[in-house]
């Protein structure tokens, strides 16, 4: 279950039922009437027609995980917010007010943020590389992988993991050559990534992968999750580890023989 997490506080309701608690408090009229629709839910614009449209142009995201949960699109206007942001609009206040009162009603718990690689001891010659037990540690599956189409045969390859003290899928990356270099970490319950601060600008995830495989050509992606529900359909994939690429990046894919 996804949830939705503002300024580091998890906020343990449903959707669909924080907005009927915004519609019976608000009293700006605004929130006339929502529904299910979709992978997300229908509900009036707060942002034109004074939130008093006649048919529904706005979708609150739910169920798409490659979409921030909770992030609403007005397909009239172009009105995009976070939730915070449409809650605050609905009260004719801004996105500050919303996380305010969003946390103030339904959170509970902090995510944890400030992960915390364990210490490992490395001969002085490796002491850029991670010693492969470190993967030890982590859980072998979690359904999240499943979800996302992530193949059985794919999460072996990978090693990919799951760690419950942070609630995250865990992804090793590696140089060109195969070497655990460091580890990435997605949230199961929201789009929150976290990178190990020893992380390499010029590494390319599943780069060692594409070309064990003496693959000549590969999808590129941003996400590891993306990359490997391409490897799950067939499709040898790597990820740059975000948005854009860097010089270094560019200089490691140019110097192999892959079309990308």
């Amino acid at each position: 279950m996804r949830q939705l997490v503002v300024e580091d506080r998890i906020i343990n309701k449903d959707l669909l039922d924080i907005l009927f608690d915004v519609q019976r408090e608000c009293h700006t009229g605004k929130l006339s009437n929502f529904r299910l629709s979709g992978s997300g839910i229908s509900v009036p614009c707060p942002h034109h027609s004074d939130g008093k449209e006649h048919h529904n142009s706005c979708y609150i995201n739910v169920e798409n995980d490659d979409v921030e949960y909770g992030l609403c699109h007005c397909f009239t206007c172009g009105f995009v917010a976070s939730f915070p942001k449409f809650v605050g609009e609905c009260f004719n206040r801004g996105e500050k007010f919303g996380a305010d009162w969003l946390i103030a009603n339904y959170a509970n718990d902090y995510v944890k943020q400030d992960l915390i690689l364990p210490k490992i001891d490395l001969d002085e010659s490796n002491s850029s590389y991670l010693d492969e037990s470190i993967l030890d540690k982590f859980e072998s599956y979690h359904p999240y992988m499943t979800q996302r189409k992530l193949s059985k045969e794919v999460i072996e390859q990978f090693k990919i993991k799951y760690d419950p003290a942070s609630q995250c899928i865990v992804f090793p990356v590696r140089d060109r050559y195969g070497k655990l270099k460091f580890l990435t970490r997605r949230s199961v319950f929201g789009k929150y990534f976290f990178i190990d601060g020893n992380a390499d600008k010029k590494n390319i995830f599943g780069l060692s992968e594409v070309i064990k495989g003496d693959y000549r050509e590969c999808v590129v992606c941003e996400s590891q999750i993306n990359a490997l529900t391409a490897w799950s359909y067939g499709y040898p994939a790597v990820a740059l580890l975000g948005a854009g690429t860097t010089k270094e990046q560019m200089n490691e894919l140019n110097n192999t023989s892959i079309r990308h």
